[in-house]
């Protein structure tokens, strides 16, 4: 049993060798593209997918384990939005490319980054994470929702930088789509430290585009 994320859990000594590799990171990246596709449609429809947003959410709360999928309920089509959208956004062609998927993701790789440098908010979120698993609750159970989302705005909110979902006013100032899309940031933001731990970086996703893609291909036809 190997510990894949030292944000939500108590460190422990790792083998990265293991988890430093393509398919791992392909994983975790689209991990990142579903949770800022889900604010995106959540700002501008009001709804969104709710595999999906089970998908993000899981990985919040799954924290031991063997295998990287597992993060992500053990089945790549828990995070088969993510990876169409990953394929979307790297494959070069401008037209499938969305702007507002492209600047939440970058902004919230940096977050992430910013998150792991604060020990206090570290260790913040360690606790509150930690008291959501005590919770008797499927993870899109609305109270749960409100839990991630309350952990999100008392903890990371403050920080730099600061994630704008842009959309639909009467959407956004909803309570209910706030807290949904303040939680799948916070599941985002999980994803963007696990792909921090394999191996993950802004220079490699660059030079390992068509990588990720033809990753992310595999995934989706399996």
């Amino acid at each position: 049993m190997i510990c894949l994320n030292r944000l939500f859990a108590q460190p422990i000594l790792l083998r990265m060798t293991s988890l430093s590799n393509i398919e791992n990171q392909t994983l975790a990246m689209a991990g990142i593209f579903q949770a800022v596709h889900l604010c995106k449609s959540l700002a501008t429809t009001g709804t969104c997918d709710k595999g999906a947003l089970a998908g993000t959410l899981r990985s919040i709360l799954t924290l031991n384990t063997e295998r990287v999928i597992d993060a992500y309920g053990g089945n790549p089509q828990n995070i088969g939005t993510g990876l169409s959208v990953l394929r979307s956004q790297l494959d070069g062609n401008t037209q499938s490319r969305d702007l507002d998927i492209a600047r939440y993701a970058l902004a919230l790789i940096q977050l992430g980054t910013n998150v792991l440098n604060d020990d206090s908010t570290v260790e913040q979120l360690r606790i509150g994470i930690s008291r959501a698993q005590a919770m008797d609750l499927t993870v899109d159970d609305p109270a749960m929702i409100s839990n991630f989302a309350n952990l999100y705005r008392s903890s990371i909110s403050q920080l730099t930088p600061r994630i704008m979902v842009s959309g639909d006013p009467d959407y956004l100032n909803d309570n209910d789509i706030a807290s949904t899309i303040r939680a799948a940031l916070l599941g985002g933001l999980r994803s963007v430290v696990l792909w921090r731990q394999c191996g993950g970086s802004r220079p490699k996703l660059v030079l390992s585009r068509r990588q990720y893609i033809q990753q992310a291909e595999s995934y989706l036809s399996s």
